[in-house]
């Protein structure tokens, strides 16, 4: 499950519910596996409008190119919405992770 984790000063400008589908493209992702989280924070470093934080599943097909390829679409759509932004990924290793679903 990608988990996007977009840290902001301010409120978007757009909503989660209108990034997501962008999003899920971008990762290769149906609706139900990504979650996008807007966390308001109060102070941050950097010049950056945005600090997107993304934990996301070590697959096979995940490889450093396509992870590269994912930050760079996920920036343009960002600037395509007026934001700077600082995007980090994180792969976990799949056995390490546990979920509690509804």
């Amino acid at each position: 499950m990608p988990l996007l984790k977009i840290f902001a000063q301010k409120s978007l400008r757009v909503p989660a519910t209108t990034l997501a589908p962008a999003l899920q493209k971008i990762w290769n992702v149906p609706a139900d596996v990504l979650k996008v989280l807007v966390l308001p924070t109060h102070d941050m470093s950097g010049d950056e409008d945005l600090y997107i934080d993304v934990r996301a599943k070590a697959k096979p097909e995940r490889t450093q190119e396509v992870v590269d390829t994912a930050m760079k679409e996920m920036k343009s759509l960002f600037t395509e919405h007026g934001y700077k932004t600082n995007i980090r990924v994180e792969l976990y290793e799949p056995s390490l992770q546990s979920a509690l679903l509804p």
